[in-house]
């Protein structure tokens, strides 16, 4: 019996489990295994929605027992804690699990700035967004208060950033507060120590950011180095203060902790470097993987080279995730790989307005960011098609 592991349970990882049960549907001798430390897979990209109540954390959850038995998949939670492609083995909290294959989708952790503790992160899953809800609704009782959103990205990678939805948790934030009647009362911020912030949404992204915020009297603040959160507010590097009641930040991103706890190569961020077929590739030849073609990596945990405007995203995970499948299913047959992440390399996203959104496309040859509420619309599609197509009620969109 070969056994294909898959570690990490988001996105990605669930993508990878139910395509390789689907390529490995009909040949016996093969196990898929999925590893979490979480019970559900967690819909980060609606989470923008729970800060104004107009989602639950159980709402936009999915349960990974469920799942791996509609899909074929066995589910196991427990906690990772080291990975030894070379001995082709992960030790998690509980045992130690030999593979075949790996599919690396841990995703990544964030950088601590002085004071983030005194912050919170839309990225930070379902407890945080709750929190933001909470402390949101205290201010709106109140009647009033300055709220702060920003984030900012890890000089080591420009690809650890997340930026898209600290912009819709913002303006879903502002169209609540017009709603109530309120947004007089309330001081709204944008923020990032990054001159460039949303540049990687190409031209027409940018402009359309640079309106919202005129359109909207959301005051951004872009170039001011942070020196640190504290409970009150933030304080930047030029010695300028910013009171606020509600801070959100999210961090760059780095490598996952448990890379540091393995023998696979590592950039310089943290990251697991790949090649076009997402296999862990050495970026010099001092590894020992330069003889192993069994470990893959895919979504944040991945370092991969492009244009200056790559970002991490959803569907590129998901991308990597199939085509993970298909490759392994085709060594498998003896053939050579064929499928590439890079063809599927654009920036993507669905930027949430409250009633109406900005949908962004960005490839090497155009960049688009029209409004209109058919945006907003779209994106309660995506919901309903993610949670039947994940169940196999509906087949793959293309990505």
């Amino acid at each position: 019996m070969k056994r294909i592991l898959v570690i990490g349970g988001g996105i990605g990882g669930l993508e990878a489990a139910i395509s390789l049960s689907k390529a490995f549907k009909n040949k016996p001798g093969y196990r898929i295994d999925l590893i979490s430390n979480k019970p559900s897979v967690f819909i980060y990209p609606l989470s923008i929605w729970i800060p104004v109540g107009k989602r639950r954390p159980e709402d936009i959850s999915m349960s990974l027992e469920e799942l791996a038995r509609l899909r074929g998949f066995n589910f196991i939670e427990e906690t990772v804690l080291e990975i030894v492609s070379k001995s082709n083995t992960v030790t998690t909290d509980k045992q130690t699990h030999q593979y075949d294959y790996l599919v690396v989708a841990l995703g990544g952790t964030t950088l601590k700035p002085k004071g983030i503790e005194h912050t919170f992160s839309i990225c930070g899953g379902a407890d945080e967004a709750v929190k933001i809800r909470d402390h949101f609704n205290e201010l709106v009782k109140k009647g009033s208060g300055a709220i702060a959103c920003g984030f900012s990205g890890n000089p080591k990678d420009q690809t650890g950033v997340r930026g898209g939805p600290v912009f819709e948790v913002l303006f879903n934030f502002d169209y609540y507060l017009r709603q109530k009647g309120l947004r007089d009362k309330f001081r709204l911020v944008f923020f990032s120590p990054s001159q460039e912030a949303g540049k990687r949404l190409g031209g027409p992204g940018l402009k359309v950011l640079q309106k919202l915020f005129m359109e909207r009297g959301i005051k951004p603040i872009f170039g001011h180095k942070i020196t640190e959160f504290q409970s009150n507010g933030i304080s930047f590097v030029d010695h300028d203060f910013l009171e606020t009641d509600l801070t959100l930040f999210t961090p760059g991103m780095q490598g996952h902790p448990v890379f540091q706890k393995s023998d696979l190569p590592l950039s310089d961020a943290g990251f697991v470097p790949i090649n076009d077929f997402c296999q862990a590739d050495p970026i010099d030849d001092t590894c020992h993987l330069e003889d192993i073609d069994n470990c893959y990596v895919i979504g944040d945990s991945a370092y991969f080279r492009g244009p200056e405007w790559r970002a991490k995203q959803g569907h590129l995970a998901e991308a990597m995730a199939r085509n993970v499948a298909t490759n392994i299913a085709l060594k498998e047959s003896g053939k050579i790989q064929t499928e590439t992440f890079s063809q599927h390399l654009n920036i993507m996203c669905v930027m949430d307005l409250g009633k109406d959104a900005a949908f962004i496309y960005r490839d090497e040859h155009k960049a688009i960011a029209p409004i209109g509420r058919w945006a907003h619309w779209a994106k309660l599609a995506w919901e309903k098609y993610y949670k039947l197509n994940k169940r196999g009620k509906v087949p793959n969109a293309p990505l």
